[in-house]
């Protein structure tokens, strides 16, 4: 083959990978967020995961890329995975990963706070908002007041409704601050173009069960 046929090949390459890798990057990310589900643990190693010390750095987090989602060795595992969180209204369902770093964000759901307890003061979640509205936190935009959210640390299910929405900027760090009262908030970009607005979804809790698979 001749270098001009070689570098022709080549352009005609890069372009086809320019072009899906956006495709490519949600499909891997969905991969990753469904590759460990809290369901496929024990509660006792739940509740072990869920005292280990965790990583918790806002300032560093950055929405997911090509490079990210293909190259970097994403762990959603057992050691990280403390619940699971279901919003039936959007068809939300995601692990729960104690830590807010880069990787967690990736794979599910993050706690946000070091102390944080299902069913007690304040659960806030953070979570990624994609171009594709099924993957990972960007079905979080689409939650209504009223609506059901489900969380659970496989011994007991707490079921909280939904009872305010609302667009702040990113400087609101109040939001995941401990309260009283129990309640859970839902943190996510208000757009993937705009990272200094964050959707907040707030919920009072409502009920507490023993967890049933």
């Amino acid at each position: 083959m001749k270098p001009r046929q070689i570098i022709g090949v080549f352009f005609i390459l890069a372009a086809i990978v320019l072009i899906g890798a956006p495709f490519l990057k949600y499909e891997l990310l969905e991969a990753k967020s469904s590759h460990v589900t809290a369901e496929a643990l024990t509660p006792e190693k739940i509740q072990q995961n869920n005292e280990q010390p965790a990583e918790f750095n806002m300032e560093a987090i950055e929405p997911p890329s090509v490079i990210d989602s293909v190259v970097k060795e994403v762990k959603p595992d057992k050691e990280s995975v403390v619940g699971q969180i279901t919003i039936p209204s959007v068809d939300l369902s995601l692990p729960i990963l104690k830590g807010t770093t880069n990787e967690n964000l990736m794979a599910g759901a993050t706690t946000m706070r070091e102390n944080q307890w299902m069913g007690v003061g304040n659960y806030p979640l953070a979570g990624h908002h994609m171009n594709r509205k099924d993957l990972l936190f960007s079905p979080v935009l689409h939650v209504k007041k009223g609506d059901v959210i489900q969380i659970t640390d496989l011994t007991y299910e707490y079921t909280y409704t939904v009872t305010n929405i609302e667009v702040v900027h990113e400087s609101r760090t109040d939001v995941m601050e401990n309260t009283i009262e129990p309640k859970i908030t839902l943190v996510t970009c208000y757009s993937s173009d705009d990272r200094t607005k964050r959707f907040i979804v707030t919920g009072e809790l409502k009920e507490t069960n023993e967890f049933k698979k």
